[in-house]
């Protein structure tokens, strides 16, 4: 459904220095399956879920390479008149931070009407109301009609997610890129709505994204997980393998710093050190400067993706032959 090849992307930043924000990245979403992307903040998994769609402001682009093909289109080379059917109606965007995503002129109502009447504007009223309403029952709104015309500044930081959620499948587009729609919601919620989206996906054959740093919920929602750390792609696998047995040390760390249940011996452990700015990444891999497996040859070449087994990538010279330790 979605393929990305050899994608990168670079960014204009202060006084003019040129950001690699992301660098050969290739990635693909099958019909009826989900793929996770993790990372840190700043390892540029918002960045790519926003360039998927266009949506990376024209000004601070200094280079775009690669292909980013929905099915036999190549996104990179749409205008944006084409982005514009495109979004919301095939490719649906659930935004991170809805405080800054939602127009706070709008009620509840009209925000996700206005998709709905945009794409289809011959839709009559009781058909969008019933578009509107579905899609806030599938977000989590036991009671939608009590908050239909409410701002966004009246409802609570869990309801704004839940409504932008609601935005984001309203048209139920083939693809949905959910960037972080879980942040604000609390655990019991969370489960239901990773369900929700698991049966949107499985039952009509659609594709999601979804994007988070808790590894916790992407084991529970994805099929494949990447790995992306400073703009690279450095592991990608089935979840559940991936995350028995990493290959890469930075999945492995990562695994490592997962908060544990009080009745489990092990207690997370911290990275050390810092993810490096885009204009001061390290010479060989991105990582090595963190890397407790760290050799010579890690320091002076940029390792690439190689496939070490079916369907398994790693971006290392020394992987850790499964081994979680």
């Amino acid at each position: 459904m979605l393929r990305i090849e050899d994608f990168s992307l670079t960014l204009s930043g202060t006084d003019k220095k040129e950001l690699p924000v992301l660098e050969k990245v290739s990635l693909q979403v099958k019909e009826g399956s989900c793929l996770g992307i993790a990372g840190e903040s700043g390892s540029g998994k918002s960045v790519l879920a926003m360039s998927v769609v266009g949506l990376m402001p024209g000004k601070s682009v200094v280079s775009v390479s690669g292909s980013i093909h929905f099915k036999d289109t190549n996104l990179l080379e749409c205008s944006e008149k084409d982005l514009r059917k495109i979004r919301g109606r095939q490719i649906g965007f659930i935004f991170q931070e809805p405080m800054t995503a939602m127009n706070p002129l709008m009620t509840l109502y009209q925000q996700i009407a206005e998709i709905i009447e945009t794409h289809c504007p011959k839709s009559g009223k009781e058909k969008v109301r019933a578009a509107v309403m579905k899609a806030l029952k599938t977000a989590g709104f036991k009671e939608p009609d009590k908050f239909l015309n409410s701002y966004p500044h009246q409802l609570s930081g869990g309801m704004r997610q839940r409504a932008m959620i609601a935005i984001g499948i309203a048209m139920e587009p083939d693809l949905i890129i959910a960037d972080e729609p879980t942040t604000a919601i609390d655990a019991g919620l969370q489960v239901q709505l990773l369900k929700e989206l698991r049966s949107f996906i499985d039952s009509q054959k659609k594709g999601l994204i979804f994007i988070s740093h808790d590894l916790g919920v992407l084991r529970a929602v994805a099929d494949d997980l990447a790995i992306l750390y400073a703009g690279h792609l450095l592991e990608f696998a089935p979840v559940k393998e991936l995350m028995n047995k990493p290959y890469h040390p930075y999945t492995r760390d990562l695994i490592a710093a997962l908060p544990r249940l009080i009745s489990e011996k092990k207690m997370p452990i911290s990275i050390p050190g810092n993810l490096p700015q885009p204009d001061n990444k390290p010479e060989g891999c991105v990582y090595s400067d963190r890397c407790k497996n760290s050799r010579k040859k890690c320091f002076d070449q940029r390792p690439q993706l190689t496939e070490v087994e079916k369907g398994r990538w790693v971006n290392c010279f020394y992987p850790l032959n499964g081994e979680n330790k």
